[in-house]
């Protein structure tokens, strides 16, 4: 079992050690998923390692944002002098951070962030083909899912356990980006999920703020179901919340390892003192046994109660007030006429060191409990002596200098000894693809053999409703129409004629977990039967499994699969025909991607901004439970009379939160066109039959070669990151 803990800064490093954390997640001053914590210096980092592996711990770095084209020329050598101070591992979410370091540093463990949105045994799948070594599945896993994946890929499985949750699926979430410009994505957020927002009924509620992570009482079950580290949240806490928390989850790991079959039993004062340091409001235990529920909320109130005096100077007199120390056993030789000799030892690592030559004594020969005490003075090292026995003939003397440099050199090298023993261990990843990985899907159709026209943009898009199906099939000039694969597959649709199917495709589901996995049989009927246009996949689990399942028509990856630089865009090309370009990247930085005729541009509809597995219905009302449907609706307004429809996708048991007004990149369609682009698409959701039928008409004549410069058929609308972009 690991034991793993946070650090923002070094001072919560040192209480992390301090508390027995047998490992410490950190972020450097650039890539890390926590821009505003302090986080670390090159110089820091390797400090840190340096202790860390005095101590038998470990340190992995956070590489956990999507990183841009123009910024990947720093990755390599940002992590090449921590790699040689013996990096045990970094925590990536971009494919390109991912294929750029696999090549660079072939036996790095390469650990595969939450951002990641790993749902399922497809994707862990996804991540081991592609050398990671180690997944931190989506925090909406239950248990019995993560165990699923145990069994199924051997991978190690690292889970958090304590701490604040995102309402989100992490790595899913747009929220603080488009509203406020500050992306998650980029370490980031500003938190929009843990303000006020009114609900149907007129009530004003906190219904996207979740409870903190607790999970002491399920420790036993954690463990036994074979999770290989326990992680803490928490890069943005103070040094007495990493030391606290880490001190009593260590305690009770312990306790359990010892004596497995002894009653589970919590004490109260830890209970108290784990919610005396920063619990927001109250605590839940998260999705291990439950989808969702109204008690995760915290629905009332959104922030910290605060963190208590008392608890903290209890956690600094403990954990914080003395610094670690390794206990060491010693052994000196000193007779005259012979070398001295310092022998030391800890953990079944010896070393001796070799001195001057001890001369005889004319006036007063070194006592042993004089060499003891000079012997025994490593206050500047991390060494604590517990017993240093001296051989000496009570007639000999070397001066005080000769007998420290003794004692440095031997404490020097059992230092180096134990460095030495724990160097970075080997990555036990085996890319099983890597070899092919540059060979790129070439399944795709159409009048260039990209689905692009000579003279234009081809135009896709993607429909959840039948009225927006029939709208979009009654325009020839729409290349290709991606159906909600639930819209096809619960039979709402009227039957197909023969000549439309060639434009027809299947949208897969916005999240895939084991409970939609009895719909795969479906959706690869339609795949087979109707849908020739090709699939569009929102997730890697959903890349995968048609990856699995041989599937060789056309697969287009949306925007939900990031591919924000170009090792990202050359990875995912390998699983993918084409790729849909991020919606985060402004207008230049797409055009740095290159290479446009294989891509998909989203030109409009309203932007996912959260997938959730909790449910906003349900924590304001109840659960409605219609998986007959494909478009439930509910609406949340924000303090500034905003209102922002959500799905209820009962079938699959989640939720999307939209923007308030769509995208829509109309003014911007001549230079779209200059860029040649292969597909423009549009995404409908709240819009209507007739609506649809409208857009459709505008953007048709639009894209085609005269265009025209005149307003479309919406009232309001945003140009989201494609001016702006995100830092």
């Amino acid at each position: 079992m690991e034991l793993l803990a946070p650090a923002g800064d070094f001072s919560c490093f040192r209480a992390a050690i301090n508390a027995g954390a047998d490992a410490v997640y950190l972020g450097g001053d650039r890539f890390g998923a926590r821009a505003y914590a302090a986080n670390f210096t090159e110089e820091e980092i390797i400090e840190a390692l340096r202790i860390a592996h005095l101590f038998g711990r470990r340190i992995y770095l956070t590489v956990n944002t999507l990183v841009k084209e123009k910024e990947l020329d720093a990755l390599v050598p940002c992590i090449r002098p921590l790699y040689e101070a013996g990096l045990d591992g970094v925590i990536v979410q971009d494919f390109g951070v991912l294929r750029v370091l696999r090549a660079a540093f072939p036996d790095l463990a390469l650990h595969a962030s939450t951002q990641m949105t790993i749902t399922g045994v497809y994707g862990a799948v996804f991540a081991q083909n592609l050398g990671v070594c180690r997944i931190v599945p989506a925090r909406e896993l239950s248990l019995e899912e993560i165990s699923s994946i145990k069994r199924q890929t051997g991978l190690e499985i690292e889970t958090f356990i304590h701490g604040a949750m995102c309402y989100a699926y992490s790595g899913q979430c747009l929220f603080s980006s488009v509203v406020g410009g500050r992306s998650g994505n980029r370490g980031r957020c500003a938190g929009p999920c843990r303000l006020p927002y009114t609900d149907e009924k007129g009530q004003t509620l906190y219904p996207l703020s979740l409870k903190d992570l607790y999970t002491l009482p399920l420790i036993p079950r954690l463990i036994e179901a074979g999770i290989d580290s326990f992680k803490i949240e928490g890069r943005m806490k103070a040094p007495e919340y990493v030391a606290g928390v880490t001190a009593i989850y260590r305690r009770y790991i312990d306790l359990y390892l010892a004596n497995p079959h002894k009653p589970w039993q919590i004490a109260p004062q830890d209970e108290e003192l784990l919610r005396s340091l920063y619990i927001r409001t109250d605590t839940c235990s998260g999705y291990y046994e439950q989808h969702n529920g109204r008690k995760m909320v915290t629905i009332e109130e959104p922030g910290y109660s605060g963190g208590s005096q008392e608890a903290f100077e209890t956690v600094r007199k403990n954990y914080l007030s003395q610094a670690p120390a390794i206990p060491v056993r010693g052994s000196a030789r000193i007779r005259a006429n012979m070398p001295a000799l310092f022998t030391l030892s800890s953990g079944g690592v010896s070393v001796t060191a070799e001195g001057e030559t001890v001369s005889a004594a004319l006036n007063r020969p070194l006592e042993a409990a004089q060499l003891q005490m000079r012997l025994g003075k490593m206050g500047d090292t991390f060494f604590r002596p517990e017993q240093i026995e001296i051989n000496t003939d009570n007639a000999s003397f070397l001066p005080v200098k000769a007998l420290n440099a003794l004692r440095r050199q031997a404490c020097g090298m059992l230092e180096q000894e134990i460095l030495q023993r724990n160097t970075r261990p080997q990555s036990t990843a085996e890319p099983a693809t890597t070899a092919d990985m540059n060979t790129p899907r070439t399944a795709l159709q159409g009048a260039d053999g990209n689905g692009r026209g000579h003279d234009r943009p081809a135009l896709a898009v993607t429909v959840l409703t039948a009225g927006q199906l029939a709208a979009a099939l009654s325009f020839p000039g729409i290349t290709g129409i991606y159906a909600d694969a639930d819209l096809l597959a619960c039979g709402e649709v009227f039957s197909l004629p023969e000549e439309v199917k060639d434009r027809l495709g299947l949208a897969l589901p916005h999240i895939l977990r084991k409970r939609s996995y009895p719909y795969l049989t479906a959706y690869r009927e339609l795949l087979a039967r109707d849908c020739r246009y090709g699939v569009l996949a929102r997730t890697p689990e959903e890349l995968q499994w048609l990856t699995d399942i041989g599937y060789s028509g056309a697969i287009t990856a949306d925007y939900t699969v990031y591919a924000w630089n170009r090792p990202a865009a050359a990875l995912l090309r390998h699983f993918a025909d084409r790729l849909t370009l991020p919606v985060e990247l402004n207008r230049g930085e797409l055009r740095g991607l290159g290479g446009f005729e294989d891509k998909e541009l989203l030109v409009y509809g309203r932007l996912a901004l959260m997938f959730s597995a909790n449910c906003i219905r349900k924590t304001t009302e109840r659960c409605i439970r219609d998986t007959a449907s494909v478009q439930n609706i509910y609406q949340l307004t924000d303090r500034y009379k905003n209102v922002f429809p959500v799905f209820q996708n009962c079938r699959h048991c989640y939720n999307i939160l939209y923007n308030t007004v769509p995208l829509s990149l109309h003014g911007q369609l001549a230079e779209i066109k200059d860029m040649g682009c292969g597909v423009c698409r549009m995404d409908f959701t709240t819009e209507s039959e007739a609506e649809t039928a409208a857009l459709i008409k505008y953007y048709i004549d639009a894209l085609g070669p005269d265009g025209r410069d005149v307003p479309p058929p919406l009232k309001d609308f945003t140009n989201g990151h494609y001016k702006r972009g995100v830092e």
